[in-house]
Parts: structure tokens; sequence; C-alpha cells
């Protein structure tokens, strides 16, 4: 009897702990560009997978004042930005974000981001029952592959 009564404790207390469950999104091939100095925005690029249906609701991280989901659209002819509150996310999918004009922005970044470092996001989910749940990720940042040779000024030719 004890027995059962500690392993009841145990799971309440683990129960929120962070673990994935089952039915919860997955993050994958998840990476964002180093910044150039005075750079205050990146955009990342993952890849989320759900099982159910869900509601992306935020995105946080302690290298940023802000995680936006933005999405890029034409309107008249125009390429037009757009900050979306909430994305909901059909079950069954993948969801590209840094491809067909949805991407994650970070937004007043408090240090650069230099090639190698992790940087921390927590994104919070809602699900179909109200259910929410926050996912955990540490972004490899990788080196920027765009050469501004070809772009400005002789005298600009790498951001190192």
């Amino acid at each position: 009897m004890w027995q059962k009564t500690i392993c009841a404790i145990v799971f309440v207390l683990f129960s929120n702990a962070g673990w994935a469950g089952p039915y919860d999104p997955i993050i994958s091939k998840a990476w964002i560009g180093e910044s150039v100095p005075g750079q205050t925005t990146a955009t990342i690029q993952l890849n989320l997978t759900t099982i159910k249906a869900v509601k992306l609701v935020s995105a946080s991280s302690p290298l940023a004042e802000t995680i936006e989901i933005h999405s890029l659209m034409k309107q008249k002819g125009v390429m037009k930005l757009h900050v979306v509150p909430s994305l909901h996310i059909p079950e069954h999918s993948t969801t590209i974000f840094g491809a067909n004009g949805l991407f994650l922005m970070l937004t007043g970044l408090k240090q650069p981001l230099k090639t190698g470092d992790h940087i921390p996001i927590a994104l919070q989910f809602v699900f179909p029952d109200k259910q929410i749940k926050t996912i955990n990720a540490n972004i490899e940042v990788k080196p920027m592959e765009l050469s501004y040779k070809h772009y400005g000024p002789k005298e600009v030719y790498d951001h190192r």
C-alpha cells in the first residue's frame, strides 16, 4: 500500500517536469544564424512536428526581449510582414519555420550570437482540451553563409 502511495507522489511531483509526452510537439532541425555587430533581430529556423492539433501561443528566450511569430504575405502586389498572435498547427503535420513566409523572429537581442553558442527558447502551446504545455529547446548558432562582398561598398567584405 505505501509503495503505491510513494509512486503516486513521485508521479505527481514529476508530471510537470518538462519531458516530452507522446503527443507533445517535436522540435527538429533548429538553428539560428550568427549575428553581425549591432544586429538586434534574428530569425529561428526550425521544424515543428505534431501528432495532435495544437496552437503555438508564445515563444520566449532569456537572450531576447521578445520572440514573435511572423508571416510574410503578398498583399496588393507588395510583400507585407505581419505579426501573428498565435498559430494553429494541424494534427499529423510538420510546420517549417523559415520557409514559405513563416518564421520566428528574435527581437531586442541582448548579446551577439556567436557560432557554436546554444540559445535557449521556450515555446508555449495550448491543446484543444485547454491544456498548456511549454517545450524548451536549445537552438544552435550556425555561421552565416552569406558573403557581403557583393552587397555593399568595398570596405564591407566580412562581418567578423
